[in-house]
């Protein structure tokens, strides 16, 4: 299934990922804790996509190994590390873990509804994570900087809200995933907006 390949990729994408994060919050002098965190985080991506890769091999009948990410070496400075923080951990991440909690009691094969609970928690503490990089970035930066951080967070936001209100899942991924229907996916998003990105 399609669906589950491309959860699969975005999970196993997600640990070194999270790896990368750890090495450059480390680099710039960022509080333990947040490092610590991080690493826990690719921990829980490499339970995801396992879990993703489970579900695939059971309903395809076939092996599924992880892709091979290849992420780059250098370490980015804090304005590019707070734009991404800022767009996949802030936003995505966050979003995310609603989606999850949703698919997780709505699924229609338990599987994926045990495996979709399991993330939610996770990708709840993910987002958290994002939120906590994202102030001790913000006193690392000066305004312009994190005005430029801000523009590009509240282009995610667009750019998120149109693709929810005109992406319309396949009717069995739906079904059998969880997966939202434009209408579902906006009015939580927007609920979501309006509790964290009010103006």
């Amino acid at each position: 299934m399609a669906y589950l390949d491309e959860m699969h990729h975005l999970e196993a994408a997600s640990v070194p990922a999270f790896e990368r994060l750890a090495r450059e919050l480390a680099h710039h002098g960022a509080p333990a804790a947040l490092v610590e965190r991080a690493e826990a985080a690719a921990r829980d991506e490499v339970r995801h996509a396992a879990g993703f890769a489970g579900l695939r091999a059971r309903l395809a009948a076939t092996d599924c190994a992880s892709p091979a990410i290849e992420v780059p070496a250098e370490v980015r400075s804090l304005e590019a590390l707070a734009r991404e923080n800022a767009v996949e951990g802030c936003v995505r991440e966050t979003f995310g873990a609603l989606v999850a909690r949703y698919q997780a009691s709505v699924a229609a094969d338990e599987p994926l509804r045990r495996l979709f609970a399991a993330i939610a928690e996770d990708e709840l503490d993910h987002a958290a994570l994002a939120w906590d990089v994202a102030t001790w970035l913000n006193g690392q930066l000066d305004e312009a900087a994190r005005a430029r951080v801000q523009a590009a967070e509240a282009a995610e936001l667009a750019r998120l809200t149109v693709a929810l209100a005109t992406t319309v899942p396949d009717s069995e991924v739906s079904r059998l995933c969880g997966v939202p229907s434009p209408a579902i996916a906006t009015a939580m998003f927007e609920r979501c907006k309006a509790s964290l990105w009010a103006a």
